[in-house]
C-alpha cells in the first residue's frame, strides 16, 4: 500500500489543497496537530508529529483551511527559535524560499520580529538563477497548463480556491530542482526546473495513454510527448 504522500523520480511532493473538506480526515487532522505545535512553538511536539505522521504530512505543509499559509519554518522564525531547531527543520526538507500568502518567507518573517544573526543567516533563502520576470512567467504558464489539464475533471469552479500550485520559486531550492504534485482521481504533475524553462509531466493513473510532456518558457508551453503513460 502507497501512503497519500507518493514519491515519484525522488521529488518532494506539494501538498495543495487549500480546502479541508476534500482533503482525508486523517490528512487533516495530522495537518492541525503540526500547525498547533508550531504555532506553540513546542518543538519537541513539533518533530513527534513528522515522525509520527510522516504518512501524511509533508515539512512544508500549512494549516488545512488557513489563510495565512505560515509552514513550521515560518513559525520558527515567528518565534525566533533556536538556530538547532531551525537547521532540523531545514535538514528535513523545510524551504527558506516557500512564501506565506502576504508573500513572506521565513527570513522576511524573521526580520520582522527581530531574529537573531544567526537565525536570520540560517534562513537567508539561496539566490534564483531566474530573474523575478522569468519567475512570474512561468508561474503563470505553469497554473495555464495545470488548468487545461484538470479544470472541470477534479473540481468545479474556481481551481485557485481549492489549490496552491507549486511556486516556481522553490524549484532551485530542492533536491534535483523538481518537485512532485500529486492530485486526487490519481492525476499527478512532475514539475522539472531546466535551463531557465520547466519540463512538466502530466497524467491520469486511472486512464491508459493521458501521459502529456510539455517544454514551458515564461512565454508559454509546447507539447513535446504525449501517450506514455
Amino acid at each position: 500500500m502507497t501512503s497519500y504522500i507518493d514519491i515519484i523520480d525522488g521529488a518532494q511532493p506539494w501538498q495543495a489543497v487549500l480546502d479541508p473538506s476534500v482533503m482525508t480526515d486523517d490528512l487533516v487532522r495530522a495537518s492541525h496537530q503540526l500547525a498547533d505545535a508550531a504555532k506553540a512553538g513546542d518543538w519537541p511536539a513539533v518533530m513527534s508529529v513528522l515522525d509520527s505522521q510522516s504518512k501524511w504530512l509533508i515539512i512544508n505543509q500549512w494549516r488545512p483551511g488557513g489563510t495565512a499559509w505560515f509552514t513550521a519554518l515560518h513559525q520558527a522564525a515567528w518565534h525566533g527559535a533556536p538556530v538547532d531547531i531551525a537547521r532540523e527543520l531545514l535538514d528535513r526538507g523545510a524551504l527558506r524560499s516557500l512564501r506565506d500568502s502576504k508573500g513572506r518567507t521565513a527570513f522576511d518573517v524573521a526580520t520582522e520580529h527581530a531574529g537573531s544573526p544567526r537565525l536570520l543567516r540560517l534562513l537567508s533563502p539561496p539566490r534564483s538563477r531566474l530573474r523575478p520576470r522569468q519567475i512570474a512567467g512561468l508561474d503563470k504558464q505553469l497554473a495555464d497548463l495545470i488548468d487545461g489539464r484538470i479544470a472541470g475533471r477534479l473540481f468545479e469552479g474556481d481551481l485557485r480556491t481549492v489549490l496552491r500550485y507549486p511556486p516556481v520559486e522553490i524549484l532551485h531550492e530542492l533536491p534535483g530542482q523538481r518537485v512532485w504534485f500529486p492530485l486526487p482521481g490519481k492525476y499527478g504533475f512532475h514539475i522539472e526546473l531546466q535551463h531557465g524553462g520547466l519540463e512538466v509531466k502530466s497524467w491520469c493513473g486511472l486512464v491508459e495513454g493521458s501521459g502529456q510532456a510539455h517544454l514551458v518558457t515564461p512565454e508559454g508551453s509546447v507539447l513535446v510527448d504525449q501517450g506514455f503513460v
